[in-house]
């Protein structure tokens, strides 16, 4: 059994794995060019920008992919799995709709509570991917449910296309900053029209009260503990950007590129098992199985983030102006925090298996809590170091308590005898990386 589906792992990977590249690693592809046309300052704002965006993205996705995954995967029948899709895209629509709403008419409102002299334009063409984001991450999860990683890989690819064919003519055209957001808005609303189609001719429009209180019960509060990660995927930013300006952070959003580069190589992996790992639990070995293809993936894991932390520096070094090259030494303690939110990931199936999910968002909000406060403590006193350590602090408390409360819950029978090595490789890689 495990060796068809490492056969499956490995042809559906290819396709998923350049698919996601492509398309949420094309900002690292793009650095030298964004490098040589922004200065230290626009990429700073920027990367509010990006900050922003972050947390905004997982308020307007309300945890509606992982319910998509829940219910599907524990779906019996395709009517009922049809069912359950269209549901959430349904929801994913009004979301849709109200978030462009706020952005069209509010967008000049909401620049005051945002550092770096941000424009309303700038704010409004990232609203508009942001608004429509929903709608293509609802059909390419459904896509990677039916096992469909060639069609997949055709969206991606057609929104990457445009994505960069716009955001060079712009640049080289003296948008700045602009230009990113604008190709980002366009090719989004294309891409979300094309993929909503797709999915409608098959699942069409479905509507039950029942049903759809269901869904955001269960997506509710994995949304307000995904909210609350804000103070892990941005808060660091937010923080360096108001104490010490724009600029300061540049070096340091250089480093958080390249750091969660592993977070995208995984994806391969994890795009075809996490949809499948509710379903697999209900077979014969099902908890043998998801404990071997976890290790798996933390083993595969940590030798990425060991090749990023070797490689890491010399990528910086010949890729960005002399300016951007404080981000070397940072690079590692960023590849660390990366490394235990993607453990995280990979060994909390227990925390979702119940129709509720309020234990992933209480683990959520106490990893965010402490978190926030040692960010709030520490940025001020050591820049860039306090929010390192509140990072990894925050980091290893979500890990810990996922582990814990999983097993709790569904004891998997994890083997992390080879994982040791791994670490250790890793450590030794990253060693080389800073000295060499």
């Amino acid at each position: 059994m495990l060796s068809s589906r490492y056969k499956n792992l490995l042809n559906q990977s290819a396709l998923y794995g350049l698919s996601i590249f492509l398309m949420k690693g094309i900002s690292l592809v793009m650095l030298p060019i964004y490098t040589s046309y922004l200065m230290p300052s626009d990429y700073g704002r920027l990367e509010v920008l990006v900050v922003f965006s972050n947390i905004v993205s997982i308020v307007l996705g309300f945890g509606l992919v992982e319910a998509l995954y829940r219910f599907v995967g524990l779906a019996n029948g395709i009517e009922q799995k049809q069912r359950h899709a269209a549901e959430c895209l349904l929801v994913a629509g009004v979301i849709a709709l109200i978030s462009y709403a706020i952005f069209h008419f509010y967008s000049k409102a909401l620049l005051p509570f945002l550092p770096g002299d941000i424009t309303e334009n700038e704010l409004y063409l990232l609203g508009v991917a942001l608004s429509f984001g929903g709608l293509i991450n609802i059909p390419l999860a459904w896509l990677r449910i039916t096992e469909r990683a060639g069609l997949f890989f055709t969206i991606t690819m057609l929104k990457v296309v445009l994505q960069v064919s716009l955001t060079f003519y712009w640049l080289i055209n003296g948008w700045g900053i602009t230009s990113i957001l604008a190709a980002g808005a366009v090719s989004s609303v294309i891409v979300a029209i094309i993929l909503c189609i797709i999915q409608l001719k098959e699942t069409r429009i479905s509507f039950s009260i029942n049903h759809l209180k269901c869904i955001v019960t269960y997506a509710g509060p994995i949304f307000i503990g995904g909210a609350a990660t804000f103070t892990l995927s941005g808060m660091d930013r937010w923080l360096l950007a108001d104490y010490f300006g724009a600029t300061q952070i540049a070096a340091y959003a250089i480093a958080i590129k390249f750091a969660l580069v592993p977070a995208l190589l995984i994806q391969p992996f994890t795009l075809w098992w996490f949809p499948k790992r509710f379903s697999v639990l209900k077979e014969y070995d099902g908890k043998n199985i998801n404990a071997h293809f976890a290790v798996v993936g933390a083993i595969i894991s940590v030798l990425i983030c060991g090749v990023l932390g070797l490689l890491g520096p010399l990528l910086i070094q010949h890729l960005t102006p002399v300016a951007y090259h404080g981000a070397i030494v940072i690079l590692p303690w960023l590849l660390l925090c990366t490394l235990l939110k993607m453990l995280s990931d990979l060994l909390n199936l227990g925390c979702f298996v119940e129709k509720s999910s309020k234990v992933q968002m209480n683990i959520n909000l106490v990893a965010s809590a402490v978190g926030g406060l040692l960010l709030i403590l520490l940025v001020p006193l050591f820049s860039v170091n306090g929010a390192l350590i509140a990072l990894i602090v925050a980091g290893f408390t979500r890990l810990v308590l996922f582990y814990y409360f999983s097993q709790k819950k569904i004891y998997l029978p994890y083997k992390f005898g080879y994982l040791y090595p791994a670490i250790s490789a890793a450590v030794v890689a990253t060693w080389f990386g800073q000295v060499s």
